[in-house]
């Protein structure tokens, strides 16, 4: 028979080892190791990792702790479009901050750092970031022993200008992130403005006019409650004045100011402002806006009025330039403004040591967070407890969790939640064993509701689970999935085997996305050590990078142009370029019968075409013949494969393999190569192989 060439050209279906190596796709492959085969018609050696920047030491949690985000303003106070690394050390339960880690890294931390408490031995940082700050929580648990002594922080840029109370600020704030009402202050009919202590409430002084006859008020006495307004139009709870005024029919407050006193560090540097409210005495009526207090704009009597500027009276003194009428009452209340009642006790995770969540989304303008250790019950002397809840904010107020705002939809199934993501209007709720999917579409919470159950595709932790633009992924010990709004959950691994490598070394993962190449990057063990797992969306393929991370290493990160995590205290990012230093490669064929396992094969030679910057290495060739799983022998490495920028050819002397049925071929080097097309070279005969017994 005349010579037939079988041609190997095309190598982007990746690993398969769900399937027996015969019946895998022509194009997938029964090893592929520390190789790239994203690019059409090639395969070639990856590289190893490289260090982005470092941080002078610290100490890491195992798949926890790293955070990227960009910010609109830099460390110098700058506005200036930046992004910044926030890091965990745990050794001494801070935060530190690197500005600008792909371009010039800022690594000396010379904005301080975070200190989140004294707990030094343990840590479990959570972060989330919207609306202009960072928000750190430590969600470290030991069986029933929380982390008591680290609370949750507030990081963020404030600017306000002007000549105003609480001062002009132009900085990055760091504090608890803690909705704190104020401590002191009181209403007086002295006919002039009084001041509250220092930083501490707003005090108000109130003229009853008793001659006019146009008031709408009803003729009673009233009490009055007084709140702070943070950054972000978060507002605390009230406290209550202990003077009350007394209205007759017809009258009115005129002459009303407002007096507060600060020597610009007294305020808390997130506060911008108060409101004061004002009911009928000892009722249970709503709260009505009285007085709304802005830093920058000054004192309004509603929503719908102009303002009128503070006065800097004397000292530290402050008040409104001119006394206010108030012939009515206000349409707005507290819980029309803020969609939540002044009684529900508490509002923030900053309020207390302790107070922590273990995993954090933001989707369709609110937060959610599974909370570790909240305040639950509402009014009276509260208690910490620890129920397994999913809490989030109304809309817009990104650090506000009222107790009763909780998802409730029968999901309390005895198991602990891990992890939550979003994509779009969806909230994928991770359980160990079980993800709930959630519809949070509409602005009314109780139109949400539970769209799927899914068992058995659980995560043991947050960072098991990346967004990408093509859906949620996450991984366990089963494999690598994907959910997707139009397409439901994937089984992205379904071609691997999880009770083989290298799907059977999925311990404890965590998942990163490297977007410019739409790869998906699962390290298999964060504790040590580690193979890392490259799933390719254009291809829908798998290869593998062995012992691809040297340590035990955080979680991943990504922005739009690369993928990072820390590794000791080396910051290193994934590239998936050719490398170009040697790396042991290794990468096996599947089985092929050339059409027909019945007919014998002669095999005569095997032609590669390649390419390398490399001199002075040789590639084994190895072959296994008739399905045999151990290799049945070798044509040798006594041929160096010579340095060749492009179009290199490789012809091997194959006759040493003899008649066959099916052939496996496997390449292996410490080498830079790729590798374009193989072609085997064989000739038929027209006879069936000889009875035989592969052992």
């Amino acid at each position: 028979m005349p010579r037939q060439y079988l041609q190997i050209s095309n190598f982007a279906g990746g690993l398969n080892t769900q399937f027996d190596q015969r019946d895998i796709a022509g194009n997938e492959l029964t090893d592929a190791s520390n190789v790239q085969v994203y690019k059409s018609g090639q395969i070639y050696s990856s590289r190893v990792s490289t260090t982005v920047t470092t941080r002078g030491s610290g100490s890491l949690t195992d798949g926890k702790g790293l955070f990227l985000f960009k910010a609109d303003n830099n460390f110098s106070d700058v506005n200036d479009s930046v992004e910044i690394l926030a890091l965990a050390d745990i050794s001494s339960s801070q935060v530190d901050f690197i500005e600008d880690p792909f371009g010039t890294p800022d690594n000396t931390n010379h904005l301080g750092t975070i200190d989140l408490g004294t707990e030094t031995a343990n840590g479990n940082f959570v972060y989330y970031y919207v609306d202009g700050a960072l928000r750190i929580s430590d969600c470290y648990r030991s069986g029933a022993t929380l982390n008591e002594s680290n609370r949750t922080k507030w990081f963020g840029h404030v600017d306000r200008v002007g000549t105003i109370p609480g001062a002009a600020v132009d900085d990055w704030v760091t504090d608890s992130n803690n909705l704190a009402a104020p401590s002191a202050g009181d209403v007086t009919t002295t006919g002039s403005a009084n001041y509250a202590s220092a930083g501490a409430g707003f005090d108000v002084d109130v003229t009853v006019e008793t001659t006019d006859d146009d008031g709408l008020w009803e003729a009673t006495t009233y009490e009055f409650a007084q709140s702070f307004v943070y950054e972000g139009d978060q507002e605390s709870l009230l406290t209550e004045y202990s003077g009350d005024v007394a209205l007759s029919t017809n009258n009115y407050f005129t002459g009303v100011i407002v007096g507060i006193q600060t020597d610009d560090t007294d305020f808390a540097q997130r506060i911008k402002g108060g409101r004061v409210y004002i009911r009928k005495k000892d009722s249970n009526d709503l709260w009505t806006l009285f007085l709304d207090m802005d830093w920058e704009r000054g004192v309004r009597k509603d929503f719908g009025d102009t303002f009128t500027v503070w006065n800097n009276a004397t000292g530290d003194s402050w008040r409104n330039t001119a006394a206010l009428e108030m012939k009515g009452p206000s349409i707005d209340t507290y819980e029309s403004i803020n969609g939540f009642s002044p009684d529900v006790g508490h509002l923030s995770f900053g309020e207390d040591d302790g107070l922590s969540y273990k995993t954090a989304t933001v989707c369709n303008m609110r937060t959610f967070v599974a909370h570790v250790n909240y305040y639950t019950s509402i009014g009276g002397a509260e208690t910490k407890l620890m129920p397994d809840r999913i809490l989030y904010t109304p809309i817009g107020k990104y650090d506000t969790f009222p107790p009763n705002y909780f998802i409730d939809i029968g999901i309390n199934d005895g198991e602990d939640f891990t992890a939550i993501e979003s994509f779009g209007t969806k909230l994928l709720a991770f359980k160990n064993s079980t993800l709930y999917i959630i519809d949070v579409t509409s602005p009314d919470d109780v139109s949400w509701f539970l769209e799927s159950t899914h068992k058995g595709v659980g995560v043991d932790k947050p960072t098991a689970v990346v967004r990408t633009e093509f859906g949620i992924c996450w991984a366990n010990t089963n494999g690598v999935y994907l959910w997707s709004p139009s397409q439901g959950i994937s089984n992205l691994s379904i071609k691997l085997d999880k009770d083989f490598a290298p799907l059977s070394g999925m311990a404890n993962p965590v998942i990163g996305f490297y977007p410019p190449k739409g790869h998906l990057l699962i390290v298999q063990d964060c504790t040590q050590s580690s193979d890392m797992l490259v799933y390719d969306f254009n291809t829908k393929s798998f290869t593998k990078l062995t012992a691809y991370t040297g340590a035990a290493i955080t979680n991943m990160q990504n922005n739009v142009n690369e993928c990072i995590w820390l590794e000791g205290n080396n910051v290193k990012k994934y590239l998936p370029t050719q490398g170009t230093t040697n790396i042991a490669f290794a990468f096996t064929t599947k089985d092929f019968d050339f059409g027909n396992p019945a007919l014998t094969k002669k095999i005569k030679k095997i032609i590669v075409s390649y390419s390398t910057a490399a001199s002075g290495v040789y590639v084994t060739t190895t072959y296994f013949t008739n399905g045999d799983t151990d290799a049945t022998g070798n044509l040798g490495t006594s041929d160096e494969w010579g340095t060749a920028a492009k179009g290199g050819i490789k012809n091997i002397d194959a006759s040493a393999i003899g008649a066959v049925s099916s052939l496996r071929l496997k390449f292996s080097a410490t080498g830079c190569y790729k590798i374009n097309d193989i072609t085997v070279v064989y000739r038929t005969r027209m006879k069936p192989p000889a009875t035989s017994a592969n052992s």
